[in-house]
């Protein structure tokens, strides 16, 4: 059984990230964890909502900060979207739930079809690596890291916001 997860990636510093995620919570919790160029999100509540048209809407809100990701992952599913300036350019959707679909600009559609032939944890990892993001952050969600904080603490550099 593939475990589910949910990730936000934005081309943005840290204190943009946190001010801008501030009153999005949702009332529940969200991790930020910098890796500069780049600054992960982990929304718990649009994690456990497993809702693809929230997961859209959010990271259409978030590519005002800069180039954004967001990679969905449940069972045998994966969404991805690369969005910018609130549009999405790029989408690959595909499992039994979501259906499939494949939607970017030229220079990105065999990578899209590439990562549509993987399994859905290898083609995030893979999709991370092409855009110069940490493979393993875009493989995590909010319950990886709420497990890890829970075990052995989590970095410093990581931000917890209610």
């Amino acid at each position: 059984m593939v475990r589910s997860f949910l990730s936000f990636h934005v081309k943005a510093p840290l204190e943009r990230v946190a001010a801008f995620a501030e009153g999005r919570t949702g009332g529940a919790g969200v991790y930020l964890v910098p890796d500069p160029p780049w600054t992960s999100l982990y929304h718990e509540a649009l994690e456990a909502q497993e809702d693809p048209e929230a997961v859209r809407a959010f990271l259409e809100e978030l590519s005002h900060l800069g180039q954004a990701l967001a990679f969905f992952v449940g069972e045998e599913n994966l969404l991805f979207l690369l969005a910018e300036g609130g549009k999405v350019r790029a989408l690959l959707k595909k499992g039994p739930e979501l259906g499939e679909d494949l939607l970017g600009p030229e220079d990105l559609l065999p990578l899209l079809a590439q990562a549509r032939a993987m399994p859905p944890v290898s083609a995030t990892m893979a999709l991370a690596s092409h855009f110069g993001l940490h493979p393993d952050h875009a493989a995590l969600g909010f319950l990886d890291l709420l497990e890890a904080e829970e075990e052995e603490g989590l970095p410093e550099e990581v931000v917890y916001l209610e």
